[in-house]
């Protein structure tokens, strides 16, 4: 893993294929019908907008990663599928087969990097930039970015992590503090400023938009390659525990999110969805889980006679939206109830509150996550009773606020359930 970078040729691994196999099909107009993470999600080849033509190309592609394919091997299946449907594309055909054929590959490429270096965190939490010097015509800030070492954790691999552009070969290798002790490092680096700058990209085509992007990372590559993907797949993997009783699903999201590369995915995952919203504050029906109920508050509640029905705990943009506005516009009416800082850390709130406690009267939970100024954060997640019906079975939050803890037990009757 350590020196891994794309190449013609070589070989797909496990992580890779599922990343890609997990993608949907989707035509498009232009390339900048979709952006960012939601490539995680979706396969498109650009100005493809036939069904049978994304599906040809999805193969093709699928065929070079699977078997480690060269570009002049996946010309032939592009040659065959052009003439096939008669396409008619912009560019040269030797600069748009290597396009599809690079970019994909480099993308599912690192995509499956990012589970990896996710499992190998605990022991290697460092990652250090490389620039591949076989590059010809090397981009300066790409260059200059070599030898960087930042944690694993630090926000500039959001918008950083390889690849930053199209034909770009920088690779990531994990370290270990030892590593980093062998080169004399007491610590990581700090972060380069990221100098985001808005471009409007598109302008020929029928979907111009504009992008927030870093100097130095091409529009559209200012993101994690995968990282929305593994998110979305503890998401899922929690969600899909409310189908048992809520102490078997408790324990069963405990064990997951017990995982340090899984409560850190499905932070990233939350930090890509409340992105998506805050850039389009529409309530759609959108919703996320972000955490679960412990095995620990299911017990407590147990105790206080109070069955809950599952252990999942979800975000819905109908409670968002309202919070998002109240976050953007405060007044001294009705003044923002939390920060956008604060609101980041939901999920972690949730997973590591310092308290919790029940309001009996109003069918809530209160997540207390104390804060180093001496002010807590606090989450109220409306639970469901065991017998409500199946498509009510869903604990939500429902309220977000920084308070002073004291304040808490005075405006709730509340019975701690955990210390």
């Amino acid at each position: 893993m350590a020196n891994a970078s794309v190449a013609y040729g070589s070989l797909p691994f496990k992580e890779q294929i599922e990343f890609f196999r997990r993608k949907a099909n989707l035509p498009t107009q232009a390339w900048t019908d979709i952006m960012h993470e939601q490539h995680d999600h979706a396969f498109v080849v650009a100005g493809a907008n036939r069904d049978d033509l994304v599906a040809d190309f999805r193969a093709a592609v699928d065929k070079a990663i699977r078997q480690g394919a060269t570009l002049e091997s996946f010309r032939k299946d592009f040659d065959q599928i052009v003439e096939n449907y008669g396409w008619s594309y912009n560019g040269g055909r030797n600069w748009r087969s290597r396009v599809i054929y690079e970019t994909n590959l480099r993308t599912s490429f690192w995509a499956g990097r990012f589970v990896q270096l996710q499992k190998v965190k605990r022991v290697r939490p460092f990652w250090e930039y490389m620039h591949n010097d076989s590059v010809q015509h090397p981009r300066p800030l790409h260059l200059s970015w070599n030898g960087l070492i930042l944690h694993a954790d630090n926000g500039w691999w959001r918008t950083h992590f390889t690849p930053n552009g199209w034909g770009c070969e920088c690779y990531i290798r994990a370290l270990s503090w030892d590593d980093l002790k062998a080169r004399g490092k007491s610590g990581p680096d700090e972060a380069p400023p990221s100098d985001v700058q808005t471009v409007t990209v598109g302008k020929n085509g029928p979907t111009p938009r504009e992008v927030e992007t870093p100097a130095g990372v091409d529009p559209g590559f200012g993101y994690t390659p995968g990282a929305s993907a593994w998110g979305n797949q503890v998401a899922n993997a929690v969600s899909g525990t409310a189908r048992f009783p809520a102490n078997y699903a408790a324990s069963s999201a405990a064990q997951m999110l017990g995982r340090a590369s899984a409560a850190q995915a499905l932070d990233a995952q939350f930090a890509d969805w409340l992105a998506g919203v805050q850039a389009n504050p529409v309530v759609k029906g959108r919703a996320l889980t972000v955490g679960a109920l412990s095995p620990q508050a299911v017990d407590a509640l147990a105790g206080e006679g109070i069955e809950a029905a599952t252990a999942p705990i979800v975000l819905r943009d109908a409670d968002l939206v309202p919070l998002l506005e109240r976050i953007a516009k405060p007044d001294s009416l009705r003044p923002a109830p939390i920060s956008a800082a604060l609101l980041q850390q939901l999920p972690l709130a949730l997973r590591q509150a310092s308290q919790i406690l029940l309001d009996r009267q109003h069918g809530i939970l209160v997540y207390v996550l104390k804060q180093p100024d001496g002010t807590a954060l606090a989450i109220e997640v409306r639970y469901q009773l065991a017998g409500a019906a199946p498509d009510d079975v869903v604990n939500t939050v429902s309220a977000m606020y920084a308070t002073d803890p004291a304040r808490l037990s005075a405006r709730h009757a509340l019975v701690p359930l955990e210390d």
